[in-house]
């Protein structure tokens, strides 16, 4: 079997993981996963009229909205 290295950690993980684009481990990668979660739960994400949603992540964004 052939292996891939882990940018994050050295550790081996299975070649086809990064030939479908994950440079990572899956240890790694949830880690990872799991702060974006973090992250993404703090903004809000309003929707618009015929748009999609835009996360707000600060207050400059929050007064730009709709402009």
């Amino acid at each position: 079997m052939i292996y891939a290295e882990c940018v994050e950690c050295g550790d081996e993980y299975n070649a086809r993981r990064r030939d479908l684009g994950y440079y990572t481990c899956l240890e790694c990668g949830s880690k990872a996963a799991h702060r974006e979660t973090a992250r993404k739960a703090r903004c809000s994400a309003p929707a618009y009229n015929k748009g999609g949603y835009m996360y707000i992540t600060s207050m400059r964004m929050a007064k730009d909205v709709g402009r």
